[in-house]
């Protein structure tokens, strides 16, 4: 008995056991449950945040605080269709992650706050939920709890400030002038791309420059000290043995101090004068090949005397008696033999021919002629110049009985001699346009180069956004004019060499018209002109080169941005037959100083300005020009004259493709 009471003493301990267990572990589980709603109602207390319950059972979710639903609530379903198309496989999954068991979890989308509205007024809402349980099972989901925030403003400030630090890195790898940033002992931080490729970075981050100082290197170790105030510039010859560097350069570093004037880091701008140094010498070569070429002109004339002389030389006899004229290409070789008649049909109105009908009277004397004449020795519609020298000769009795002489074809002499004119006059043009195009460039490229490099001092001074943004778009201006002056001078080159080349290929020109229109508009900062398109056409399928084609309007539309002060400039085309071809007329009008009607034909020679006040190289409509002339086009410019404004064309053959 006694031990029967034992063991139901014991059955009731452990009962009581479990049943305390299970009570604990139930109070904690609704401590944690509370915990996490505590948490949720703690991060609605922000205005931008929403507190969501959706009940798993009927798929409705409804506002626990604040107003983000209807009031009404709304079901799974609908929801979907005010998340961005883009975003809603996001927040299916955050939702399948909460239904297969996760504590919590959270997601961004982009919810249209307009609704049924549908305005697309999209906000970038971060949605963190957390599963209620049933009681009875404790494994089936019942409700999700979700705290909505909007971080909208968050996001786009983050992405705002993404952008204009790869707006700033940009303008910083893509300058034309190598820039680096070290800091105040000389050790480097960053270098853009300009300057890696100067001093021929074997990696973004060669260790060779990031393990010496800028004081140890050899080009600046006698000459930068670390108590620089001011600026720094000079040229010298920059070698560095280990990366394989030998060049020319400007260089020019910047010392940057903080508020409390100590020093913080060091600017270097490099830039590499190797080629420009090769040309300046290549100039000087170039004068003295001109001065040897001239003493080779002279060389050659007296060679040309010669060969007027000597060359293509044939001996003749004639004989009265017979009628005939005996041709030598050696005294003893016989070459051809032909009598007076046959000789006569060579000559074209010439004294020489009517002397040979009455030989005795005309050749009693030594004659010498130039003649222009039908070729002797081959078969030929071409006349040659032809020199013929005749002596009279006698027999033993002293009658003459014929002449002989030479003839000398000096057609090829002749032509060289025109030519040598024509090559000595273009020389010396050549060299007075190789003197004004030199003074122009040092003037020109000087001009925004001396800007740039201003401004970018003035832009570290400058605090506020809008001075920043002013100063950058001065040197992104006088960039693009640099940038425009170095493709007259490739394309000088281009010209010389006859490397432009047009290739037409299957294109929209309507399309290629207006994106070139597009762009120029903005090239136009004078508010008194007004910039003008006529564009006639939705679509226009032929086959031209688009490119060559917009670098015509590009300069058509730069030339009379440089002389129109007011009024408009227009840019158009239309449809044109021309000697029944089709074609493209491209025009561009504008109401600026006009042309005088004298100099309207030399306006597309190259180096041509009719103002020397205006920027420019005056190669700009040479170019068209050349490429109209490849193009099997024409070209012109029409004005009334002075301050009547000028209207530049050109016509080029093409055909419109018709599509269905």
């Amino acid at each position: 008995m006694q031990i029967l009471i034992v063991i139901l003493t014991l059955v009731v301990i452990i009962i009581g056991v479990i049943l305390n267990r299970i009570t604990l572990y139930s109070i904690r589980k609704n401590t944690w449950r509370a915990k996490d709603m505590a948490t949720i109602m703690q991060r609605t207390l922000n205005d931008n945040n929403y507190v969501l319950r959706l009940n798993l059972q009927n798929h409705l979710a409804y506002n626990l605080y604040g107003d983000f639903l209807p009031a009404d609530g709304m079901t799974y379903e609908q929801s979907l269709e005010y998340i961005h198309p883009d975003d809603r496989h996001l927040y299916t999954e955050f939702m399948i992650r909460l239904v297969k068991g996760a504590e919590s979890s959270d997601c961004i989308f982009r919810w249209d706050r307009s609704q049924d509205k549908h305005e697309n007024d999209w906000r970038y809402i971060h949605d963190v939920g957390v599963v209620e349980y049933d009681q009875a099972d404790k494994k089936t989901p019942i409700n999700f709890y979700c705290t909505l925030n909007d971080k909208t403003e968050q996001i786009l400030t983050e992405k705002e400030e993404r952008e204009l630090t790869d707006r700033y890195r940009k303008l910083f790898e893509q300058s034309i002038v190598g820039q680096a940033f070290y800091d105040k002992d000389g050790h480097l931080l960053t270098a853009n791309h300009k300057l890696r490729e100067i001093l021929k970075f074997k990696t973004e981050d060669d260790p060779f420059y990031h393990r010496y100082s800028l004081f140890e290197l050899p080009t600046f170790r006698y000459i930068l000290r670390k108590d620089l105030t001011d600026d720094l510039y000079f040229c010298t010859k920059t070698v560095m043995y280990e990366r394989g560097v030998n060049c020319y350069s400007e260089i020019r570093i910047h010392p940057i101090f903080n508020e409390d004037h100590q020093l913080e880091f060091f600017t270097l701008y490099m830039r590499d004068v190797t080629q420009e140094r090769e040309l300046y010498q290549q100039d000087k070569e170039n004068e003295a090949s001109l001065q040897r070429t001239n003493l080779a002109i002279e060389q050659y004339e007296t060679e040309l005397k010669y060969l007027m002389e000597n060359v293509d030389m044939h001996f003749f006899r004639t004989s009265f008696e017979k009628r005939e004229v005996t041709f030598y290409r050696e005294m003893s070789v016989i070459e051809s033999k032909m009598g007076f008649d046959e000789l006569i049909s060579h000559f074209i109105d010439d004294p020489f021919a009517e002397g040979l009908r009455h030989p005795y009277e005309f050749f009693n004397e030594p004659k010498s002629t130039l003649t222009h004449m039908r070729p002797f020795f081959h078969d030929s519609d071409e006349l040659e110049w032809t020199f013929i020298d005749s002596i009279p000769y006698y027999d033993e009795n002293g009658k003459q009985t014929g002449t002989y002489g030479v003839v000398r074809n000096v057609t090829d002499l002749i032509y060289k001699q025109e030519q040598l004119k024509e090559e000595t006059e273009r020389a010396n043009q050549a060299g007075m346009r190789k003197s004004t195009f030199l003074a122009s460039m040092s003037h020109e490229i000087r001009t925004p180069l001396n800007a740039i490099v201003g401004f970018s001092d003035v832009l570290a001074t400058m605090s506020t956004p809008e001075e920043r943004e002013g100063i950058i778009q001065v040197i992104s201006n006088n960039c693009d004019m640099l940038l425009r002056l170095v493709n007259d001078i490739l394309a000088l080159s281009s010209l010389e060499s006859g490397d432009i080349i047009v290739k037409p290929t299957r294109t929209d020109f309507a399309k290629c018209f207006n994106s070139v229109a597009t762009s120029l508009a903005q090239r136009i900062k004078n508010p008194k002109i007004e910039f003008l398109v006529e564009s006639p056409y939705p679509t226009y399928i032929t086959t031209i080169d688009g490119g060559r084609t917009q670098q015509i309007v590009t300069n058509f539309v730069t030339n009379a941005i440089k002389y129109t002060q007011q009024g408009h400039i227009k840019i158009g085309y239309e449809q044109q037959m021309r000697q029944d071809k089709e074609g493209l007329y491209i025009y561009c009008e504008d109401t600026g100083a006009g042309i005088p009607k004298e100099h309207q034909g030399k306006v597309f020679d190259r180096f041509v300005k009719l103002n020397d006040f205006v920027q420019g190289t005056g190669l700009g409509l040479s170019i068209c020009k050349l490429i109209a002339d490849n193009s099997g086009g024409e070209i012109g410019v029409t004005s009334e004259g002075k301050d009547c404004g000028s209207t530049f064309w050109v016509w080029i053959p093409c055909k419109q493709e018709i599509t269905e």
